[in-house]
């Protein structure tokens, strides 16, 4: 089922069950060589992928960015902002980074990434483009000593 909001976002190609298959190999290259990058976001009771997370880190700053989606029927019951919530914790906790940023032009999940403790930064003006398309986003970010102070 296709969800074009998802594919604006994440601009991945995803025309074809080949190009969703080599996707899933590329992940699994990643996890083999001890790269997590990408994680399922699962329901709870029935271990079904709703959808995934992933993590680009630049160690040398210190910082990730986070993407995500969920497939639109488990929207708007919590599982976006837990598992964001969840992402947030290992960030800080596990990799000792001292940054976590997610880009959007999606007012649900600016919701969701206020939810999950996450700042409003800015717009960042025409910062996507697919085609002739170019629209902006809006910079949501928590630090560790706000992440911190809020325990």
């Amino acid at each position: 089922m296709e969800c074009p909001e998802v594919h604006r976002m994440y601009n991945n190609g995803f025309t074809t069950i080949e190009k969703v298959q080599d996707y899933i190999q590329l992940i699994l290259k990643e996890y083999q060589s001890g790269k997590l990058r990408t994680f399922a976001i699962a329901e709870k009771n029935t271990n079904k992928l709703i959808g995934s997370i992933t993590l680009d880190v630049v160690e040398v700053f210190a910082r990730a960015e986070i993407s995500y989606w969920i497939n639109k029927n488990y929207r708007n019951k919590g599982y976006a902002t837990e598992s964001i919530k969840s992402i947030i914790k290992y960030c800080f906790d596990v990799l000792s980074l001292n940054r976590i940023q997610a880009l959007t032009s999606n007012p649900a999940s600016e919701r969701v990434l206020e939810k999950s403790g996450m700042l409003y930064e800015g717009t960042l003006r025409q910062y996507f483009r697919m085609g002739s398309i170019c629209w902006d986003v809006k910079m949501y970010a928590i630090i560790k000593e706000d992440f911190s102070s809020a325990k």
